[in-house]
C-alpha cells in the first residue's frame, strides 16, 4: 500500500483546482482539521488494530435516484449493511474494503447503517443520504 502524500490540506499560491483557489485539497484532512475525508478511512482500516467500521461518501447528500452503491471500509472480520432497516447481507474478507451495488434506495431520508464484527464485539456506524425526487436538482 502507498502511504498518503499529505496528512492535511495546505495552502498552495496560484493552485486553481479543486475545492478551494490556492488550496491542495489531497490531504486527509481538511485545511481546517475538521473532516476527516474517506481516504483517512482506509488507512485507519488498513493501519489501527482498533476494530472499526466506516461508511464512505457520507457526504455525498442530497444523491440522484436510481441504482447506488455503498461502500465500507472496517478492519472487522464481517460487516453487515441496512438501508432503512432492511438487511442488504453480510459480508466478510480481509482486504478492508466491503461494497454492495446495484439496490435502490427511496426518494426522500434513508437511513444507512453497518455493523462490524470483530469476535463478539460488534462496532457500528450510520449515516443518512436524501435522494432527491426523480427530475429536481439541488
Amino acid at each position: 500500500m502507498i502511504p498518503p502524500w499529505n496528512m492535511f490540506d495546505f495552502g498552495s499560491d496560484g493552485r486553481s483546482e479543486g475545492e478551494q483557489f490556492g488550496q491542495n485539497d489531497k490531504g486527509l484532512v481538511s485545511y481546517d482539521r475538521k473532516t476527516k475525508k474517506d481516504a483517512f478511512f482506509f488507512y485507519k482500516a488498513h493501519w489501527n488494530p482498533e476494530p472499526m467500521v466506516y461508511i464512505t461518501s457520507r457526504r455525498y447528500t442530497p444523491r440522484p435516484g436510481g441504482p447506488t452503491s455503498v461502500k465500507v471500509y472496517a478492519n472487522c472480520e464481517s460487516v453487515e449493511l441496512s438501508v432503512n432497516g432492511k438487511t442488504l447481507g453480510k459480508k466478510s474478507g480481509s482486504n478492508k474494503t466491503f461494497q454492495w451495488d446495484d439496490f435502490v434506495l427511496s426518494s426522500g431520508r434513508n437511513s444507512v447503517s453497518v455493523v462490524g464484527t470483530m469476535g463478539k464485539l460488534q462496532i457500528k456506524d450510520s449515516c443518512e443520504w436524501t435522494v432527491l425526487p426523480e427530475g429536481a436538482t439541488k
